[in-house]
């Protein structure tokens, strides 16, 4: 029977660890690694079951989307042919060509955020300002083609809005499972070949990874003290 290596008590010196033997300390990372080889494979069903699910809704999802979104920014497209239009015709308006409050309009209406019921409002100001600057009404020849883009833009906007909400929701979701299947799988295999190392040095010996222990023992320097030797070393033939 093995005892948890996380029992020990949190300030261990290095006289401490070199008294403990090293077969111990060698069956302790085997059995935490056994552990976790055991437990991983219960906990990736359960994600992989998960992650499986989320696909489904994510892809559920993005057809809606897919099979809406064309429509959605056709009827943008289309309702702001209108604006175009007239702003095309006002480039030879001096004064509304240099009016702030006419050119505010022109771009809250060319923005996709501009809901039908606000759209409606803005173009009816901006025919406005448009005729009296001496625009023809009856030149306008995308107007009423837009209107009736804007009252169809009307009914599938929220709906739109509504399917790309769940879409992202939906992918963030997969994402999101799909990466911590992807690092349980990777924890899993890295953890059976632990078990491989660490079996076969028992069935050997771990001669080679007792190098620096046995220095330190002889009273040789530790593994850290030797790196921070090398780095005053190297710093100061720098300087």
């Amino acid at each position: 029977m093995f005892f948890n290596i996380e029992f020990y008590r949190p300030h261990v010196s290095p006289e401490d660890l070199l008294r403990v033997k090293p077969e111990v300390l060698a069956k302790l990372i085997l059995h935490k690694r056994e552990r976790v080889s055991e437990s991983l494979p219960k906990a990736l069903d359960q994600i992989g079951t998960n992650k499986h699910t989320s696909e489904n809704l994510a892809r559920q999802s993005r057809t809606k989307k897919e099979e809406l979104e064309p429509k959605y920014n056709n009827l943008i497209n289309e309702r702001l042919r209108v604006v175009t239009e007239i702003q095309q015709q006002s480039e030879n308006f001096t004064t509304t060509t240099n009016d702030d409050s006419y050119n505010q309009l022109i771009l809250k209406l060319k923005s996709a955020e501009t809901d039908a019921e606000l759209f409606n409002k803005l173009l009816s100001e901006l025919t406005a300002k448009f005729q009296s600057q001496g625009g023809e009404m009856n030149k306008l020849t995308h107007y009423e083609s837009s209107v009736k883009a804007n009252e169809a833009f009307s009914t599938i906007a929220d709906e739109f809005r509504k399917v790309l909400e769940t879409w992202t929701e939906n992918e963030t979701h997969r994402r999101k499972l799909e990466s911590k299947f992807t690092k349980l799988t990777s924890n899993l295999k890295d953890s059976e070949l632990a078990k491989e190392f660490w079996e076969q040095k028992l069935t050997t010996n771990l001669d080679d990874l007792l190098v620096d222990a046995n220095r330190v023992a002889e009273g040789g320097p530790s593994s850290r003290q030797i790196v921070r030797n090398n780095k005053s070393r190297t710093n100061q033939r720098r300087s």
